[in-house]
């Protein structure tokens, strides 16, 4: 039996937000098929990569805003 499995399905997977009986289905989808499982090994890359990136401001912004806060705190 052979199911479509989407780009939507293979994120919801890759998330743990599949439920239990489509999590079978993509499964076996990505052992059967070697394009799939070529994709989803991306996306787990592609995931990873994007779990490492830390996004945070300058440190003159945040000393900037922590140097308005304090003139501008009620006393």
């Amino acid at each position: 039996m052979n199911t479509i499995c989407t780009l939507n399905d293979l994120i919801a997977y890759l998330y743990n937000d599949t439920p239990l009986l489509k999590t079978v289905e993509i499964q076996k989808t990505i052992d059967n098929n070697e394009e799939v499982a070529e994709l989803y090994q991306d996306m787990i890359a592609i995931s990873k990569a994007l779990d490492e990136l830390l996004i945070a401001p300058e440190k003159c912004v945040s000393e900037s805003i922590m140097h308005y806060a304090r003139i501008t705190a009620p006393y």
